[in-house]
Order: C-alpha cells, then structure tokens, then sequence
C-alpha cells in the first residue's frame, strides 16, 4: 500500500472562516430515548443510523461575518459531511473503512463519514510527545508527530487512535486529498505531516 502515495496529511476545518454543522435540537433527546448516542469511535454504526438532522451552527460572535457554507464541513469536532454537489464523489466505494451516513439538511441530502477502525501507523521512535509536569499535554499531545508510511492501510481516510480525535489522508489516487483538489471541493484544510 505504501507505494501508492507519497504524502500524508491530516485533515482539518476552520470553523473561523467556514460553517460548521450541528446536530439539530431534538437529535440528542431522540438519541437518548433509543439508547444510542452519536459517536464516531471507531465503531461501525452503519446498521443502528437514521437519517441524521443536522443544522448550520451559529453562534453569536460569528453572526455577523457571514460566514460562507462549505462543500464539505465540519460536524461538531466529530466528523465531515459532504454536501449533494459532491457525494457522488465517495458514495461509489471510496474507502474500504468509510461509513457514509445520511444526513438531512434543510431537506438535502448530506453524507457524513464514519471512519472504522484506527491505522496503527504512529511511528513511537520518531514521534516527541508533549510532557508538562511529568503528564502528556492533553491540549498539544506531541511536540513532533511522525507516522510510519508502511503502516497506513487505509491511505484514503484514516484515523490513528493515540492521537485522539484526528483525522489524516495522503496523496493517493482516490484519497480525500486528491479528491478535494481535483475537484475544488471547499472546506478542508490539509497540513503536512512526516512519515518515515
């Protein structure tokens, strides 16, 4: 697999500049009721999901800048969902570990993407954790982060879980990345990170 791309990034929103999405109010009281809260853990929830209803996330000191809607944005700090104009895109097989998850907003269709599993690619010899007080940081977990390319199995969308709730994608053919700019999806943000 490694041969297949030679970049990796990890992949974030800005929520200064772009919309965010939210669940909308009722979601957490009817997940509550049927006993399933939201989380993208790692775990497949394609067999337990409904339609997801989901709003554009306002808050009042953002009001006013007139932010713009992204193609593809930010759920909370869970997940993306993309839009109607570009789901086609990662509806026909995409990646091997990807759950897209219907949305609804507005009465449009969205796609939010459920990563299962974690990619076991954080290069421990390479890789400087933060310490502050003899404890890892829990705001800034490593100094430098460094990721074993050999190891990434899922060079389209992955997650690695002692790095918390973070996402990363390389530059392989069909990989969030490539996807993203040859199509000029808006949205994402890509920032370099060191493999070995």
């Amino acid at each position: 697999m490694s041969d297949k791309f030679n970049k990796v990034f990890s992949v974030s929103v800005e929520p200064d500049e772009l919309l965010l999405l939210n669940e909308t109010g009722f979601e957490p009281i009817i997940q509550l009721k049927k006993g399933q809260l939201l989380l993208f853990d790692g775990s497949s929830i394609r067999d337990n999901w409904r339609t997801l209803g989901v709003d554009w996330l306002i808050e009042p000191r953002v009001a006013h800048q007139n932010l713009a809607k992204p193609d593809v944005a930010g759920l909370g700090a869970s997940t993306f969902v993309v839009s109607p104009k570009f789901s086609h895109l990662f509806l026909s097989g995409f990646g091997k570990n990807i759950e897209l998850l219907e949305c609804n907003l507005n009465d449009e269709q969205w796609f939010a993407f459920n990563v299962v599993g974690f990619d076991k690619a954080l290069n421990e010899d390479h890789t400087m954790r933060n310490i502050r007080n003899g404890k890892p940081s829990r705001v800034g977990k490593f100094k430098k982060m460094v990721l074993t390319k050999n190891a990434i199995d899922n060079p389209e969308l992955f997650r690695i879980r002692e790095v918390g709730l973070q996402y990363f994608t390389t530059d392989a053919k069909n990989s969030l990345y490539t996807l993203v700019k040859e199509n000029n999806i808006k949205g994402l943000y890509f920032n370099k990170v060191e493999i070995v």
